[in-house]
Formats: C-alpha cells, structure tokens, sequence
C-alpha cells in the first residue's frame, strides 16, 4: 500500500511539472491577462488553472 501512495505523489509531481512547464512555454499567463483573467486577491489566476 505505501508503494502506491509514493508513486501516486511521484506520478502527481510530474503532472504538475508537465502543466508548469507548459505555461511556461506556451505564456499562459500572459494570455490570461489579456483576456482580463484577474482576481481581486488571493491565489493567482495562473495557479487556478493549473
């Protein structure tokens, strides 16, 4: 059982890594300002989305 849980966070990790990585290169961010993606406060749009 503590196999699964390890590779479900290692599995987890390098979807999240995979998804930053792409904002990354694809300037979502950017996007998302441009299409008035704002929030008052709080977590960043950005982070939302991924």
């Amino acid at each position: 059982m503590n196999k699964s849980i390890t590779q479900d966070t290692l599995n987890d990790n390098q979807i999240s890594k995979t998804i930053r990585s792409f904002f990354t290169r694809f300037h979502i961010s950017s996007a998302l300002k441009s299409a008035n993606a704002y929030k008052r406060k709080g977590i960043p749009v950005a982070e939302i989305f991924q």
